[in-house]
């Protein structure tokens, strides 16, 4: 069964050998400078060194499109677009 696994740097994730996302419950620790927008947790959705986050928690949703691939899931985010991160390439 797919399922998020820890990572044991704070975050949760899911992967393939082409794409994989991230959530991340607490993303800005200590350190302001590295806060998420709205001090919410983010998903992301990470391929070839680009980030598309989205600010909350959208493990759900991803993992439901996970298995059709890195192009469903980047319709997902891209329908999600006012909840962007300014994080996000």
């Amino acid at each position: 069964m797919l399922k998020f696994e820890p990572t044991g740097r704070g975050n949760e994730t899911i992967e393939n050998d082409e794409f994989y996302i991230s959530f991340n419950q607490h993303p800005c620790g200590n350190i302001p400078i590295f806060q998420s927008d709205g001090l919410s947790c983010e998903t992301a959705l990470c391929k070839d060194g680009a980030y598309f986050i989205l600010n909350g928690d959208f493990r759900k949703e991803y993992l439901d499109l996970f298995e059709k691939g890195f192009d469903e899931c980047k319709k997902f985010f891209d329908s999600k677009q006012e909840l962007k991160s300014s994080w996000s390439i």
